[in-house]
């Protein structure tokens, strides 16, 4: 009896022991499924890497000068050194303030000199100021007055190649002087939109003339083989125009692909590459973005593009590769993680810092994963020096914060502006001076170190 009574309890504890077995058989399957989903969503998101991006081999920059959009190479990477690892608890130290005016314009300087565009009453103004004590050496104007909801002025950044300096208004009038002397001397003009029968673009002409050897690179925009121009630099003389594409808003850049060097244009609805000679068409990728608002500047490295727009584009990897008798362009991975608005992301040390609309982001080049996010900023620009970033929020903020993937870390901030909404030209670093302006003042800050 004893025995008897022992037996059902064997078999309950059978039971229980089987119900448990196919319980945990069934919940270890589905953690199976669901990890195999998540990498499968991972690896949708993330691609795996290229075989390689490297950069091409390019001359090293002038630490002292800034003489161009972005810089040196036009990436937004100083050459600067022994700059201020740390910011005081306002900011860094003001060297002086000057009027400016009306625009968007980034800073050009060289050789002691800094330079802008300004809207100054119902002219347009390229501005020379001594570097080192803000004092305005000339002011070059003529008449041109670019009108927008969000702001009025020039846009584009001015461009010095030697003796002589490029600049393209809002409303597409450029101009070639001579930028060294006591006064400015005119080279040449054009009136881009009437000589290429070009509309005024919905936000005005933004991108800044690219100077390449002999020639000088601009976007009219223009139909019926008016899009994209090359002038003799010396002359403003048409050296070729080509192709039909609507104007963007980005400024063009010259790369090596495969041993061949190019010109690359990030028009309203395409991105292309064209022979810089002749502007004939080598490839071109389709970037549709609202209202043409390409705005921002390619990133070249090596045979590999990275592009970006706001307006819930994103961004994209591609990659540039001779085919057969012409070329190819592969996209390596799209993402809608970093979609830049107005400014340009920078590229450092295989990543890319930028603004995806409001927060600045760091993104892995090679796969488009996001290491990092901060806000605080309201979008905004950027640029790199010393393995640090510096950052001028829409908002007017300043900050220095380490270029680092494994996460941000500020080392200080200050208000470099009151106007809290369009803060939105492009830093600029020359001889350890920070140059920032916005729609009233440009102000440069001392940031090297003991200072």
């Amino acid at each position: 009896m004893p025995c008897l009574r022992r037996r059902p309890g064997r078999a309950w504890l059978v039971a229980l022991t089987a119900v448990l077995f196919l319980l945990f058989g069934a919940l270890t399957a589905y953690q199976l499924v669901a990890r195999g989903r998540e990498r499968a969503e991972a690896e949708r998101e993330s691609p795996a890497a290229p075989a390689a991006i490297t950069g091409e081999a390019k001359p090293a920059p002038v630490a002292d000068d800034w003489p161009q959009w972005r810089g040196p190479r036009r990436d937004g990477v100083s050459a600067e050194t022994d700059l201020r690892a740390e910011w005081p608890a306002d900011g860094p130290p003001t060297v002086w303030q000057a009027r400016a005016g009306g625009g968007f314009s980034s800073v050009a300087a060289a050789r002691g000199r800094a330079f802008t565009l300004v809207q100054d009453g119902e002219r347009e103004a390229l501005v020379c100021w001594d570097a080192v004590s803000g004092q305005e050496r000339w002011r070059f104007a003529y008449p041109a007055h670019y009108r927008n909801q969000f702001g009025d002025g020039p846009r584009a950044t001015p461009t010095i190649a030697g003796e002589l300096i490029y600049f393209v208004g809002g409303t597409g009038l450029m101009h070639c002087v001579k930028a060294f002397g006591e006064q400015p001397e005119l080279l040449w003009k054009k009136d881009l939109l009437q000589e290429f029968a070009a509309p005024e673009p919905k936000w005005g002409i933004a991108g800044s003339p690219l100077v390449e050897g002999e020639l000088v690179y601009v976007q009219p925009g223009g139909p019926a083989g008016n899009s994209l121009v090359a002038l003799h630099k010396d002359t403003g003389a048409i050296a070729w125009h080509r192709h039909d594409y609507p104007a963007g808003y980005s400024s063009p850049m010259a790369g090596t692909f495969a041993g061949r060097r190019q010109v690359v244009f990030f028009t309203g609805t395409h991105l292309v590459g064209v022979t810089p000679d002749t502007g004939n068409l080598l490839w071109e990728y389709s970037w549709p973005t609202a209202n043409h608002c390409n705005i921002a500047t390619p990133i070249l490295t090596g045979d590999h593009v990275f592009i970006t727009s706001g307006y819930e584009m994103g961004a994209a990897l591609l990659h540039v590769e001779p085919a057969g008798d012409g070329w190819a362009v592969r996209e390596v991975y799209r993402t809608r993680r970093l979609r830049d608005q107005f400014s340009t992301p920078v590229l450092y040390q295989d990543h890319v810092y930028g603004f995806d609309e409001s927060n600045l982001v760091c993104l892995e080049l090679a796969t488009g994963k996001v290491r990092w996010k901060e806000r605080g900023f309201e979008k905004g620009s950027l640029l790199v020096a010393d393995g640090r970033l510096i950052i001028y929020g829409a908002n007017g903020l300043l900050a220095l914060a380490d270029a680092d993937p494994g996460g941000y870390r500020e080392r200080g901030r200050g208000r470099a502006s009151r106007q809290e909404a369009s803060c939105w030209s492009a830093p600029a670093l020359a001889a350890g001076r920070l140059y920032v302006r916005d729609q009233e003042k440009l102000t440069c800050y001392d940031v090297r170190k003991g200072s």
